[in-house]
C-alpha cells in the first residue's frame, strides 16, 4: 500500500473572498491547506507545524507579509521554505523588495486559477518529491 502525504500550504489573506477562493484552488489540486487571516495569526499556525510552501498577502493589518517573510526565512525550520506573495498593487520597487526578502514568486491578484495553481505546483516540486508529476486539470 502506497501512503501518499499531500504537500501542506499555509495561505495568509485578510481578505475573505480571496482566501477562499486560493484554498478551494489548491485543495481540489490534491494540496492540504490552512488559512490565516492575518499575520499573528499566521505566525501562530507556523510556529506548530512546517509547511511545504507558505502564501503571503503583501499588505497585511498587523504583521505585514514582509515581516513575516523575513521572520520565516531566519527560522532554520523555513529558511528553505518557498514564499509566495501574492497582491493586487505591485509596483517594480514593491516587487523587487519581496524579492529581496526572500519570497520564491510574487503574484498578481487577481490571478488566472489555471496558471495560480501551476505555479504553486512548480514551487512546491522544488523542495519535495511531488507523488504524482503531473498538473491535475482544473
Amino acid at each position: 500500500m502506497k501512503i501518499t502525504v499531500r504537500p501542506k500550504i499555509l495561505i495568509v489573506e485578510d481578505q475573505p473572498g480571496d482566501l477562499t477562493t486560493m484554498m478551494l484552488l489548491l485543495e481540489r489540486a490534491g494540496f492540504c491547506v490552512f488559512g490565516a487571516r492575518t499575520g499573528t495569526e499566521g505566525i501562530r499556525l507556523l510556529r506548530k507545524d512546517e509547511f511545504d510552501l507558505v502564501i503571503l498577502d503583501a499588505n497585511l493589518p498587523g504583521k505585514d507579509g514582509g515581516e513575516i517573510c523575513t521572520w520565516l526565512k531566519h527560522d532554520f525550520r523555513f529558511s528553505r521554505t518557498p514564499i509566495i506573495f501574492v497582491s493586487d498593487c505591485w509596483n517594480e520597487e514593491k516587487r523587487c523588495r519581496a524579492l529581496e526578502l526572500g519570497a520564491a514568486d510574487c503574484i498578481d491578484k487577481p490571478f488566472e486559477a489555471p496558471a495560480f495553481v501551476r505555479r504553486i505546483f512548480s514551487h512546491v516540486r522544488t523542495t519535495r518529491t511531488w507523488p504524482d508529476k503531473n498538473v491535475p486539470d482544473l
